[in-house]
Order: C-alpha cells, then structure tokens, then sequence
C-alpha cells in the first residue's frame, strides 16, 4: 500500500460530511504570507467569533504534537494552508455519487468554505497507517456556525453504501456513523469501507468535532485494522487535540 494511495483515498471517508479542504493533500504550497487571505484569516473577519482565537503559530504548535514520533511526519502551516482552503472553497463536489439521493445529502452536509480560519495540517504515512490531523481555529461566525450544521449528521437515511466517481473509476464505500463520545460541544465520527480494486479493502476513520471556535478533524486509514480499532485511535487524537488547544489559550 503507497502512500499516494492513502492520501489519495483519504477525503472520501470525510465525504459526507465536512469537505472543507483536501484532508489527503501531502503537496507543500509555496509561502504566500503576504496573500490577502492569509493575513485576514490571521486577524479576524468582520463576523469574527466571540472568544479567544489561536494564532497562527499556535495552530502550527498543536498539529505538531499530536503526530509527534510517527513516521514520514509533515507539517503545514497556516500561510501554506491558506492558498488551499482558497481552492477548496470553489471546488466542485465529487461527481457520480450513487444512489442519486445520497449525492444531495452529500451536499447538504458539505462545508467547502474554511477560509474564515486560522489552519494547519499534521499528516503522518506508513505501510500500515495514513494519518491526517486537521486543526483550524474559527475567526468567521458564519464559517463556525456552517459547521455546527454539517455536524449535526446523525443518519445516513439509506446512504450507508454508495458507489463514488474518483479519477475514472467507480470505488464502491460503506459508511457507518460511531456514536463515540469527544471532549467537544459537537462531534460526528463516521467509518467507510472501501473497495480499492485487486480485493484491497480499505477502512478510514475521520472524527470531525468543534469547540468553542476549535474545529478538528482527525482522518486515519489502513488496510490492516477494522473500523473499531482506527475510531478509538481517531477519538483519542482528538481529545488529545482539544487537551493541547487548551493548553495554549
């Protein structure tokens, strides 16, 4: 199992859900700290959330923790995030989602738009275990207010299969959402299964939660491990997450 292939395969179990940015992207994006999205997002917007927001580094400092010692560690930083989240907010929802019905509930569930935040990324791969570790600090009451939306996902009203278009190909995925409990106001924890041909199958956990102004989405995947085992490490990266968040406010 590549690592291109986990990351590639990464989003899709956030899918239905929360698609705000490419949960799977590995690429470094060239520095543009001085684009204007990047400083408004890093000093607030004019619908900036009550509360005490985390800086940029501060961001930085949290992602980094929570994969610390794991192989092939790689850190994205705010300035490096924000061109991406740009992208992402005009990207087109996966095309082909079938049963038709699941498609609009797809996007019904879908956030595209986190520019209103201050954003790093901590992704970590393996043979075993693709890991990525989201942590994005809500400086726009709009852009926290839309995601306590989305996570308000607590059926998956006949959609728990589905068959996705990705890259030409047709990758079939189970869905299941895990009532788990996260230190966090709200939560959603949802498990896929995927086909990836050559009877490979594929199990991702992504655990999405918000507090306060916080919201972390953790994604882990492998080949190896059922569902079960990946949500209690997912839950715990989050809860480790929120820990650190606190630590440094």
């Amino acid at each position: 199992m590549t690592k291109r292939l986990l990351f590639l395969a990464l989003p899709i179990a956030a899918s239905l859900a929360l698609a705000g940015c490419s949960a799977g992207s590995s690429d470094q994006t060239p520095d543009t700290s001085g684009s204007p999205s990047a400083e408004k997002s890093q000093e607030g917007t004019d619908g900036q959330t009550a509360g005490k927001n985390l800086s940029a580094q501060q961001v930085e400092d949290v992602a980094s923790k929570l994969l610390d010692g794991d192989p092939a560690v790689q850190v994205i930083g705010n300035k490096q995030m924000q061109p991406q989240l740009s992208a992402a907010k005009d990207a087109k929802l996966p095309d082909g989602i079938k049963p038709e019905k699941c498609a609009e509930l797809n996007a019904k569930y879908t956030v595209t738009d986190l520019t209103g935040s201050v954003a790093a990324t901590s992704t970590s791969s393996s043979e075993q275990m693709g890991k990525v570790v989201q942590i994005f600090s809500l400086t726009d009451e709009t852009t926290r207010k839309n995601v306590h939306e989305a996570l308000a996902l607590d059926d998956l009203a006949g959609c728990e299969t589905v068959t996705i278009e990705q890259g030409g190909k047709e990758i079939n995925a189970q869905r299941q959402i895990l009532p788990l409990d996260v230190n966090a106001d709200r939560s959603l924890t949802m498990s896929t299964i995927m086909d990836a041909g050559g009877g490979q199958k594929l199990s991702s956990v992504a655990v999405q939660a918000l507090d306060g102004n916080n919201f972390v989405l953790v994604t882990l995947q492998t080949g190896s491990m059922q569902p079960a085992e990946l949500a209690t490490q997912a839950v715990e990266l989050t809860d480790q997450a929120f820990d650190e968040i606190k630590a440094v406010q």
